[in-house]
């Protein structure tokens, strides 16, 4: 979204850009979940209205909308491939039933503690909603309209099959707008099983397509 916004409103600042797994509109999907990730954080008590007291931010609201983000950041294939049915290795089911079982929930719950220690609970939910919000073509009418003022010579765009969250054919309505606008676009879907956060985790895969387009 940042790539594509910066060549709409700054079509003279760069001669080569980047787009790695974004999208030119937020689609249904994205704004679904965002939805009922923004709810978590509005419905849990301690919000406040926004008004929470920093030493109590509406952390079970948080930490909701972290695991269900992180569902989506991996394909369910990689999901399947790293923990399998693997049970968790705690004696926490001794404290109730519905305590994490499976090695994946313990996973879930790692990352949902990690981030409400480092995150705004009112940033994460204007930053969400300005995701829904954003629309490429409103800087033109379409996509290729709001590209057509770029003087960027050169566009790389990856995308990676297994995404959920940016699925691969708004990696490749992106290329199509920037080939339309009169940029030499090159395209390319990445195999890897790891999802949106492919970009994050399988480096050697994309470091290899962006050193030969920054070589070129």
């Amino acid at each position: 979204m940042v790539v594509t916004a910066f060549a709409a409103l700054f079509p003279h600042a760069a001669r080569r850009l980047i787009s790695i797994s974004g999208s030119a509109a937020a689609s249904p999907y994205a704004i679904a979940l965002r939805s009922v990730q923004r709810e978590a954080v509005l419905r849990d008590p301690d919000w406040q209205g926004g008004n929470y007291a920093p030493e109590q931010p509406p952390r079970n609201g948080m930490r909701l909308a972290r695991k269900l983000g992180t569902i989506t950041y991996r394909s369910a294939a990689e999901w399947r491939q790293r923990f399998g049915r693997q049970p968790i290795a705690s004696n926490a089911l001794r404290a109730s039933p519905f305590a994490p079982r499976f090695a994946v929930e313990g996973y879930l719950e790692a990352q949902a503690e990690k981030f409400v220690r480092v995150f705004d609970p009112n940033c994460y939910l204007y930053l969400s909603r300005a995701m829904d919000c954003f629309n490429l073509a409103d800087h033109g009418g379409s996509f290729a309209a709001a590209l057509a003022a770029s003087t960027a010579e050169q566009v790389l765009v990856l995308g990676v099959e297994s995404d959920a969250l940016f699925p691969i054919h708004e990696q490749a309505a992106i290329a199509e707008a920037f080939e339309r606008s009169g940029v030499s676009t090159r395209f390319v879907r990445m195999p890897s099983l790891e999802g949106h956060d492919a970009f994050l985790v399988d480096l050697p895969r994309f470091d290899t397509e962006i050193r030969a387009f920054l070589a070129e």
